[in-house]
């Protein structure tokens, strides 16, 4: 079974090259992914290796290994990721807590193999759920424990699970331990053929994720070059054809309102000149974030009525000068995306009928009246309008996102105590 796993997925990944090299993804660092390791790596012998894939669970990888060094200063913590802007991510948020950083390996038997054999970790760390079986395998033979945090089961991914239950149970049989979001992952879980007394609901570390107390890297209205008076719509981590309505939407707005910016940030910033392009045809004025913060010299801070986020990193910040916020994801079916990160400045948060990913997140903030729900462009318009013509709603929505977030806070600090039971049986 396994060498047929390996030749359909060598033969995928075959096919995948001209693809990534169209999208200019084969960086100087892709050698890693077979194995091809760098000392800096190797070098931390008997390490908690952390798995997370991309730019969300490379911030928790972040959290993660820093309250693993409070607790166990002198284990070393390494971080793989699959993609690049997790890569940066983890090395600028784990900087100073993270000991290596680097690409996750193609999960080929003889690649895992040798990657396992030249890092000899004593733990190996998955961030949500995300099943390769080779590795798993190769971790458990080798006698690696180990543990998924933050661990989810979304609707599309249990449906296929379901489908190959037959291979699924065998990996999670490796497994030694699964913290789960909800009951309803830890349920699922059990379903696919998880050990219930594995299973254990530690929460959303995604609550976690507290705003810097030190502030938010400059991002106040008038180094953005608006005015103090202007009301800010944000359109957070959008996708094709989100940035449309939006700017559709905003246009009648600021129409009908005045005294109205836009700031939008694609979740994919590569997009960032189709959504100028339109931006323009809008006869809107614009600037990116890049040019606000590196302005060219002699440039001059013109008036304008749309920020457009090309750079990574900064929507968190860029946040805290929202008056309203829109989730982007959730009206071009992607499932929506975290509205925690704008919750967290007290704003008021509006998203659209798809928020699969993020369901049950999407739900707790329903039921405690922390955001609304809409189901189309219209509906959107006349929620934007209401919280515009009256700030007391919108100031307590953005009191109970508050309120959301303190009472959900805390899973960092229980998937660390589940850590730390396997980390303290080698020292």
């Amino acid at each position: 079974m396994r060498f047929l796993y390996d030749i359909f997925f060598l033969i995928f990944a075959v096919f995948s090259l001209p693809v990534l090299l169209l999208k200019g993804k084969l960086h100087g660092d892709f050698l890693q992914k077979f194995g091809a390791l760098p000392d800096e790596v190797t070098s931390q012998q008997d390490s908690v290796w952390i798995h997370a894939v991309s730019v969300g669970e490379a911030v928790l990888g972040a959290k993660l290994a820093a309250g693993i060094k409070s607790r166990f200063p002198g284990v070393p913590v390494i971080v793989s990721t699959t993609t690049q802007t997790g890569n940066d991510m983890i090395r600028k948020a784990g900087k100073g807590v993270v000991d290596a950083v680097f690409y996750y390996p193609l999960d080929l038997s003889g690649v895992v193999s040798k990657v396992v054999k030249a890092i000899s970790p004593r733990l190996y760390v998955m961030i949500e759920t995300e099943l390769w079986p080779n590795l798993i395998s190769k971790m458990h033979s080798s006698g690696v424990p180990i543990v998924l945090i933050n661990g989810r089961i979304s609707d599309s991914s249990f449906g296929n699970y379901k489908k190959i239950k037959f291979i699924t149970r065998h990996i999670l049989k490796d497994m030694d331990r699964f913290c789960v979001q909800t009951a309803r992952d830890a349920e699922r879980l059990e379903e696919l053929g998880a050990e219930k007394d594995k299973i254990c609901v530690t929460g959303n570390m995604k609550f976690d994720e507290k705003k810097d107390d030190a502030g938010n890297q400059g991002m106040n209205k008038e180094y953005l070059g608006f005015r103090p008076s202007d009301n800010i719509i944000i359109a957070g981590s959008t996708h094709f054809p989100e940035e449309q309505k939006v700017i559709d939407v905003y246009k009648e707005l600021n129409d009908e309102k005045g005294g109205l910016k836009l700031i939008l940030a694609p979740r994919h910033v590569e997009r960032i000149d189709a959504i100028r392009i339109y931006t323009e045809k809008s006869g809107l004025r614009y600037r990116c974030l890049s040019d606000v913060i590196n302005p060219e010299a002699g440039s001059e801070n013109n008036e304008y009525d749309v920020l457009l986020v090309d750079l990574i990193g900064y929507l968190k910040d860029l946040y805290s000068v929202a008056s309203v916020v829109f989730v982007g994801g959730s009206f071009a079916k992607h499932g929506g995306q975290n509205p925690i990160e704008a919750a967290r400045w007290g704003k008021a948060v509006v998203f659209g009928p798809h928020m699969f990913n993020f369901r049950e997140i999407a739900e707790i903030f329903l039921e405690n009246k922390a955001a609304v729900q809409v189901m189309d462009v219209i509906a959107l318009k006349d929620v934007l309008m209401g919280f515009l013509e009256s700030p007391d709603e919108k100031d307590r929505m953005g009191e109970n996102a508050l309120k959301v977030i303190k009472k959900n806070t805390g899973a960092v600090d229980k998937a660390i105590d589940k850590i730390a039971e396997y980390i303290g049986e080698k020292d």
